[in-house]
């Protein structure tokens, strides 16, 4: 009888774990509003909000929720263009901002930034990448880009960390600046 139990038991446990993955989304380039900005979305990402900064930047945001992890992106337009600033200052710029996102999701723990990610076709192009926690202990992993002229936020968030590391890296690296 007890070897009956546990044949019993691993014959069930591979549909069990089976019964409790996570969607994986299909990814579509997605054209951010008029932001001049695109990125690899979940298919069926809502519509982007538009709101405005006080100093008249285009701010668009979506997010969608896939199980029990949301899928966001943050895209702003610059009012003007930043034409005499290095990629150096426009990283610093995109940090100052990720510090502005912490407040506002209200993080409690961070990994620390990682800086220096480039993109083949934009030179001027920065990325940065960090790992947060809230008072919830609910998970993001967290890229940023930046160029003179747009900035844009992608994250995903949920109750422990997101358990496909390459659709992750797909969804982190997939903005474009156009």
């Amino acid at each position: 009888m007890k070897y009956f139990a546990i044949l019993l038991v691993l014959a069930v446990s591979p549909f069990a774990l089976l019964s409790q993955e996570t969607k994986v989304p299909r990814l579509e380039k997605t054209a951010i509003g008029t932001s001049g900005s695109s990125a690899y979305l979940p298919a069926n990402m809502p519509e982007f909000e538009l709101s405005y900064s006080e100093d008249k930047a285009e701010v668009y945001t979506s997010e969608i929720e896939i199980d029990s992890f949301a899928f966001g992106c943050i895209a702003v337009k610059f009012a003007e263009p930043f034409t005499d600033s290095d990629p150096e200052e426009m990283e610093t710029l995109l940090i100052s901002y990720m510090d502005f996102l912490k407040g506002a999701f209200e993080i409690t723990g961070a990994a620390g930034y990682g800086r220096g990610h480039t993109m083949d076709t934009q030179p001027d192009a920065r990325g940065v990448l960090d790992y947060w926690e809230d008072a919830q202990k609910v998970q993001y992993v967290v890229k940023g880009w930046v160029n003179q002229r747009n900035l844009g936020i992608l994250y995903i968030a949920g109750p422990r960390e997101y358990p496909y590391f390459n659709l992750q890296q797909l969804y982190l690296n997939g903005w474009r600046f156009e």
